[in-house]
């Protein structure tokens, strides 16, 4: 039997609950929109804080200026100014006493349009009676100072008049004791004998006596004068003025305090929190959607199927162009690639090698440490030939032996570059040479930026070298050295050198399957030309070793150094 009741109480619950969930979406937007007005409003006082304390520190800059400005002569001025400016500041700092303590929130009852003017004035006005404090201070050392100076001086002032009236006193006893010597015998006799000297004798008698009594107390009166300058203090030095910055700082720390307190509380609100991590992730997100929606499969195949098509029927890359007759030979292997070298020069060549692949030398064999390759400092740092041992030997016969220093993996090869021959090679794989002393290496740098191989390729800088010189590299398993006859493709990351004359271009690899999974590269070398050779590993790596991390980390940065042919 079908009940009317359970239809009805359904309806109720569901218009109750109904209200409760409009209820609870209400009060949460009304939460939400309040949290978020009042992250405005404080990011709105934040800046209002921020430019105030742009002004307020503007201000003290500008202030402190003008005061080390003005007392930096304070010394030389009269004893009465400084006088008079001490008292301006005493009835100015009396006048202005030191405010208590402030509450800025109450400014905001003054209205936001004057809120920022009223709380620069009141910072500025502890600064400035802050600053006042100072000068008051340094003008009372140098009214100190100027107080011993002029003492002092009138005390030397003293002693100088007394030495003149000392002088002049001396001099009238001295007349006196002059006219004395001059008497005759009979009147020096009668000066001695008081019933026979006569009114005149007795009143120069007397005389000599009043002037020497003059004299001596003259003298004691200077000398007094003399001991007591002698106790007086010498002046010293005045330091000169420096700001008290740490109590500029307390006069305006509670505006920073303020604008930390307020930055804090905006920075960690939840909805400033929330929408900061919304800004950091939305790039990520855009960036991994667009990635998802290109794909790399999608990415692949129009590098192989439309790029790499226009780089292969763009012209070649020659350094250098072929000039018949005038080339004595391209550069050849002198010997075939192996683990250990055997080099036996000349007396007019050095070898200049890394030290780790240098094995045996002969005993009378000279040898001094190159700091870099003669006249070509740049080339030394980005190919890593610094720090070099340069070995010479005084006969032919006398063997050196270089080893390769990669675990076992790396063998060494020398290639001869003629005279009027070139060679262009990759730095990593040289770890030494044979030149003749003294002499200059010929490396030149060629860039390629019109051309579209080296753009694809990110090979636009090439390295030149010219004969007559004998390189030594280092290579995978092994170095092979072949004829550019145009008939082979190799891998990029192979090849270690070509002859400059040669014509350099690239291929696509095929088929595309194995491009798309990631086993080969886009891009194969192609060498042609009638008489040049390119060099290259035996083996390569091609699995990328170190995984995904190598690819990411260290294929971007060996990607970058290839653009400048390292």
């Amino acid at each position: 039997m079908q009940s009317a009741i359970k239809p009805l109480i359904r309806t109720i619950v569901f218009y109750v609950l109904s209200v409760f969930m409009v209820a609870a979406v209400l009060v949460a937007g009304t939460f939400a929109y309040d949290a978020i007005r009042d992250v405005i409003v404080s990011r709105g006082d934040l800046e209002t804080l921020r430019r105030v304390q742009v002004d307020v520190a503007s201000y003290r800059e500008r202030q402190a200026g003008n005061l080390a400005e003005r007392l930096g002569g304070a010394t030389q001025q009269p004893l009465a100014a400084v006088d008079r400016r001490i008292g301006a500041l005493a009835r100015e700092l009396r006048t202005n006493p030191a405010q208590g303590d402030f509450d800025p929130y109450a400014l905001l009852r003054t209205g936001p349009a004057r809120y920022a003017e009223r709380l620069a004035s009141h910072y500025e006005t502890a600064l400035t009676r802050e600053l006042a404090a100072q000068e008051l201070a340094y003008l009372q050392q140098v009214r100190a100072h100027l107080v011993m100076i002029e003492g002092r001086a009138a005390a030397q002032r003293e002693l100088e008049r007394l030495h003149r009236v000392h002088i002049a006193i001396d001099q009238a006893y001295r007349q006196k004791q002059l006219q004395v010597a001059q008497l005759g015998y009979l009147d020096q006799r009668r000066m001695e004998i008081k019933l026979l000297r006569g009114p005149v004798l007795n009143q120069l008698l007397s005389d000599v006596a009043a002037r020497r009594m003059d004299e001596q107390r003259a003298a004691a009166a200077c000398n007094a004068q003399k001991a007591a300058l002698d106790r007086m203090e010498v002046p010293k030095q005045l330091v000169p003025f420096s700001l008290d910055a740490p109590a500029l700082d307390r006069a305006v720390q509670p505006l920073d305090a303020l604008v930390d307190e307020l930055e804090s509380a905006v920075t960690m609100h939840p909805v400033s929190r929330i929408s900061g991590l919304l800004l950091q992730a939305l790039p990520v997100a855009a960036g991994l959607l667009l990635i998802a929606l290109a794909g790399k499969f999608g990415l692949r195949a129009f590098l192989y199927f439309v790029l790499a098509p226009l780089v292969t029927r763009r012209p070649p890359v020659r350094l250098d162009s072929p000039v018949p007759g005038q080339r004595s030979g391209p550069p050849e292997a002198v010997s075939a690639s192996a683990a250990s070298q055997t080099i036996r020069l000349r007396p007019h060549e050095e070898l200049l090698v890394l030290p780790r692949y240098l094995q045996g030398t002969p005993v009378a064999a000279a040898k001094t440490t190159r700091w870099l390759l003669h006249g070509r400092p740049w080339t030394s740092l980005v190919s890593g030939m610094v720090l070099l041992t340069c070995v010479r030997t005084r006969t032919g016969e006398e063997p050196v032996v270089l080893s390769a220093g990669d675990g076992g993996v790396g063998e060494l090869a020398l290639v001869r570059v003629p005279p009027a021959s070139a060679l262009v090679f990759q730095p990593r794989a040289l770890v030494g040479l044979v030149c003749d002393q003294g002499a200059p290496l010929l490396v030149e740098q060629h860039w390629r930026l019109a051309s579209l191989h080296a753009w694809l390729t990110l090979q636009l800088r090439y390295f030149v070298i010219r004969g007559p010189v004998i390189l030594i590299l280092q290579g995978r398993r092994g170095v092979r050295v072949r004829q550019a006859d145009g008939g082979h493709l190799i891998r990029q990351t192979a090849t270690l050198g070509f002859s400059s004359d040669v014509a350099y271009s690239t291929r696509r690899s095929a088929p595309f399957l194995p491009y798309l999974q990631g086993q080969t590269d886009l891009f194969y070398d192609r060498f042609e030309g009638d008489h040049g050779i390119y060099v290259h590993d035996e083996t390569t790596d091609a699995t990328g070793k170190g995984g995904r991390v190598k690819r990411g980390l260290e294929g971007l940065t060996d990607g970058v150094l290839k653009v400048f042919g390292l």
